[in-house]
């Protein structure tokens, strides 16, 4: 899709080293559908520029809307708009986030991180997405949920946290003002679920067979 070779944090698109680069990630991230404000503010060019090459790219114009920050909780706590599979794909980008920060081994330009990350993300999966249709996290979520996370050192005050689940071993979402007492491991509760539908399947046709 694009070349991968990281972009420091330091670099600029008016570096001739690096213009070439940064128009590669602006291309990648108009494929992937990214509000052009946020294409903006990681690759430098102009909110004219990156509306023409949506034009071009997409024969199709890119959708007006602000750049994201939506609540953290809709993340983190299942909701009527999101259950737990949902908050199982949103720890599943930031499992792909976190591991890939760390491997750079020094800061590298945000938005080629969530460009690279989201790919990531979409490979991994892919195969569960053809199976099942399940809700995927759009690029635009993804930015939402990377600035929640956080980035470098500011992630000390970040409104969200990765948990491991003593139990199971996952890594899932936190709230970090909220009392983690009443946090759960969304792959526990998914296995709950499951066992509740079973024994009550199973409840079900033992009366079934009495009142046969």
């Amino acid at each position: 899709m694009y070349k991968a070779t990281p972009i420091p944090e330091s670099a600029t698109i008016e570096d001739p080293l690096w213009t070439a680069r940064f128009h590669d990630l602006a291309n990648a991230m108009v494929l992937m559908s990214t509000r052009p404000k946020i294409i903006s503010r990681y690759t430098g060019l102009s909110p004219r520029q990156v509306t023409e090459r949506y034009v071009r790219l997409t024969n199709d114009v890119a959708s007006p809307g602000r750049m994201g920050n939506g609540h953290p909780k809709r993340f983190a706590i299942p909701h009527d708009r999101g259950g737990l599979d949902w908050t199982i794909q949103s720890a599943v980008f930031t499992n792909c986030y976190l591991e890939l920060e760390a491997a750079m081994g020094e800061l590298v330009n945000r938005g080629w991180l969530l460009a690279t990350t989201y790919h990531a993300y979409c490979r991994l999966t892919e195969p569960a997405f053809q199976e099942t249709k399940m809700r995927r996290l759009t690029i635009n979520a993804a930015y939402d949920l990377m600035t929640h996370v956080g980035f470098g050192q500011y992630r000390k005050r970040a409104a969200l946290a990765q948990q491991q689940c003593e139990c199971c071993g996952t890594h899932f979402l936190v709230v970090t003002e909220a009392e983690l007492d009443n946090q759960h491991c969304p792959m526990c509760a998914l296995d709950k679920n499951y066992q509740r539908l079973v024994e009550n399947s199973a409840k079900l046709r033992e009366q079934a067979v009495q009142h046969g």
